[in-house]
């Protein structure tokens, strides 16, 4: 009887929330993905994601959710590598204003944000030295997973540039870390 008592009590305090509401509550890091020649701005782009994570110690595996008609993952799948820069504090403007907004295939996205473009040392894909940290990612797969394509990298190098927290993205919007 206490167990039926006390599940019910728990019942009636629960707010039912849809799936899609309650996925708001996952926290995400704020990231740039960027891929492409940087040397050529017609060719390089790069663009703010969520859904992003590590799935694998070994080898150093991460994932970036990309839908199918950016043209970021269409970088990705010609040169079979990309960069994920790491969106502190003082890149967040360009990563919700810029790279979260604009097309690559219409707009430099690296000169119209201001940001500080640098080269990669392992990969050839652009990277952002605004960022808190850059990991370089060798393509391994791509999946199709419902409206989105998962991007599996190897991490095959890690620069760390501004002595920032990263910022995460919850609740549909940026939010900061406190340790």
């Amino acid at each position: 009887m206490y167990n039926f008592l006390y599940m019910l009590i728990v019942y009636m305090r629960m707010n039912r929330l849809s799936p899609m509401d309650a996925l708001d509550f996952l926290p995400h890091p704020l990231v740039i993905v960027t891929a492409g020649d940087p040397d050529n701005p017609k060719r390089r782009g790069g663009m703010t994601a969520a859904w992003c994570s590590r799935v694998s110690w070994s080898p150093p595996l991460i994932m970036v959710s990309i839908a199918p008609s950016r043209y970021t993952l269409e970088l990705i799948q010609e040169t079979k590598e990309f960069a994920v820069n790491v969106v502190g504090e003082s890149l967040e403007k360009a990563a919700y204003g810029v790279f979260g907004t604009m097309s690559g295939r219409y707009v430099d996205k690296f000169k119209e944000s201001g940001v500080k473009m640098g080269r990669a040392r392992s990969i050839k894909a652009p990277i952002i030295e605004d960022a808190t940290v850059v990991l370089e990612c060798r393509l391994v797969k791509i999946v199709e997973a419902g409206d989105h394509f998962i991007v599996v990298g190897e991490v095959v190098d890690a620069s760390r540039f501004k002595n920032e927290e990263p910022l995460v993205f919850l609740n549909g919007d940026s939010a900061r870390v406190v340790k």
